[in-house]
C-alpha cells in the first residue's frame, strides 16, 4: 500500500478526531456557561443534542439555541488554528456527524424550524468565514490534503 496515502488518510482521520473533540468541548463549555448565565437550576447533558427545545420560548430553549450558534462561530476560529486546511470539508463532516449523534441521542429526527435555521446558518457561517479566513491568512497551508503542516501534527 502506498505510504503517502496512508499518512494522508491518517492525518485526515486525526484532524477529524481533533475537530470533533474541539467541537464538543466548545459546545459543552458554552452550554455550561450559558446555563449559569441564565440561572437555570439544572444542567442537562443533552443540551448539545437537544433539537426539540431550541427556540425562543424560555431560557432553556434560548440556551440551547445560543450554545449551538456560538459553538459554530468559535469553533471556526479554533479550526483555523489547529486544522489549517479545508475548513469547509471539516465543517460539513462535523455537522453531519453532529446531526447523526443528535438523532441517536434524541431518538427522533429534527423537525423544529428554529433549530434547522440556526443549524444551517451556523454551518454556512463556518464554511464561508472559515474558507475566507483560510484563503486570506493561510494561503501556503491550503496546498494539499496530505500536508503535514498542521499545528497538532
Amino acid at each position: 500500500m502506498n505510504t503517502r496515502f496512508c499518512s494522508g488518510t491518517r492525518l485526515i482521520c486525526f484532524n477529524l478526531w481533533v475537530a470533533l473533540v474541539i467541537f464538543y468541548f466548545v459546545f459543552y463549555m458554552f452550554s455550561s456557561v450559558l446555563v449559569g448565565a441564565f440561572k437555570i437550576q439544572t444542567f442537562d447533558g443533552k443540551i448539545p443534542f437537544d433539537f426539540k427545545n431550541c427556540c425562543v420560548d424560555n431560557d432553556q430553549d434560548i440556551v440551547n439555541l445560543l450554545a449551538l450558534v456560538l459553538t459554530y462561530v468559535v469553533s471556526t476560529g479554533i479550526f483555523l488554528i489547529f486544522i489549517r486546511q479545508r475548513i469547509w470539508d471539516y465543517a460539513i463532516t462535523i455537522s453531519l456527524i453532529h446531526l447523526g449523534i443528535s438523532c441517536a441521542v434524541m431518538q427522533d429526527f429534527p423537525t423544529n424550524w428554529h433549530w434547522w435555521l440556526a443549524y444551517g446558518l451556523s454551518v454556512l457561517f463556518m464554511i464561508v468565514i472559515g474558507q475566507i479566513a483560510l484563503c486570506c491568512c493561510c494561503k501556503e497551508k491550503t496546498d494539499r490534503v496530505a500536508s503535514t503542516q498542521n499545528l497538532v501534527t
